[in-house]
């Protein structure tokens, strides 16, 4: 047995796939659900499927928290953490990242792949096929010279930890914009623990953003990346942004969608304004960097 902990907010669009692939799985597992008080009837949909769910203020929501929230009601020694639109691609999905990271103690998390979901548009479906490779590896410290800043990236809308190690490191930060996440991969990491991508593990989970979505996330990973003082044993930002761009125009043209290289263009540089002005966002007045950011209630 295992736990499964999902946060959910307003959830109802996703949850009935999410459950029945759930409840499909040959890894047997309890559903640990945390609601941040959702208004479109989830609660509801829990309630007549009988599953069992806590609410929170919506206001008190972290990425961070919450998550702790559900590592400590987990009563099994394996947690696999989803969010509410990462939808398992078969039954075995479950399996094969607790496989992963139970195949050696060296390996501290593993995370799986997330592939476009079908009829995704270009832009969202070439970020999930870029980052989310067909070949697993474990990343260790020795991969930093050559992995720079990717080191870390990990994913928690999908992934699996030992509930021992994670206590041991405090659980999840809780005061961070995003990535909690990546800064505990990155402790591990620094700690001489493997962080293992199990490409077998499959989920669908993919976003189609919008140019000013684009900029408020990059806005979101520049905050990220000045005020956690652990992504400085990570280098290349930019450099893995330049390599990200070149591949995604190779896509564009093996795809036959030359024509779109202009809006790519915009996307570019949208990301790279929203990530320089989140590198430097303690120069902003407060209200802009509300502003600028998805993450409103980090300001507040």
């Amino acid at each position: 047995m295992i736990s499964v902990v999902i946060p959910t907010y307003n959830a109802a669009r996703h949850l009935p796939a999410l459950l029945d692939r759930l409840a499909g799985q040959t890894m047997p597992h309890e559903l640990i659900v945390i609601d941040s008080s959702s208004k479109d009837g989830t609660p509801e949909m829990l309630r007549r499927r009988g599953i069992p769910f806590s609410s929170i203020p919506t206001a008190s929501f972290n990425h961070g928290g919450t998550r702790n929230l559900g590592l400590r009601r987990a009563s099994h020694d394996v947690v696999v953490f989803l969010t509410q639109d990462a939808l398992p691609a078969n039954d075995y999905t479950l399996e094969r990242i607790v496989t992963m990271l139970t195949s050696d103690d060296l390996i501290a998390m593993a995370y799986g792949r997330q592939l476009p979901y079908p009829g995704a548009r270009i832009f969202g479906e070439f970020a999930r096929l870029h980052l989310y490779p067909a070949q697993s590896r474990v990343k260790t410290r020795a991969d930093i010279p050559e992995l720079g800043i990717r080191t870390p990236s990990c994913s928690n809308s999908f992934a699996a930890y030992r509930k021992a190690d994670l206590l041991a490191l405090g659980g999840f930060p809780e005061r961070t914009i995003m990535g909690e996440d990546v800064i505990v991969a990155a402790q591990f990491i620094l700690q001489d623990r493997g962080v293992a991508y199990c490409a077998e593990a499959e989920v669908y989970h993919s976003h189609d953003y919008t140019v000013g979505e684009e900029l408020r996330r990059y806005f979101d990973i520049g905050v990220f990346h000045d005020e956690q003082a652990i992504m400085r044993e990570f280098s290349g930002a930019e450099a893995q942004g330049i390599r990200y761009l070149l591949d995604e125009t190779t896509h564009l043209i093996q795809r036959r969608k030359s024509h779109l290289i202009p809006a790519q263009f915009v996307r570019v540089v949208a990301k790279y304004v929203g990530y320089r002005a989140g590198r430097m966002h303690r120069n902003l007045p407060s209200g802009w960097r509300q502003f600028l950011s998805m993450s409103k209630n980090y300001w507040t």
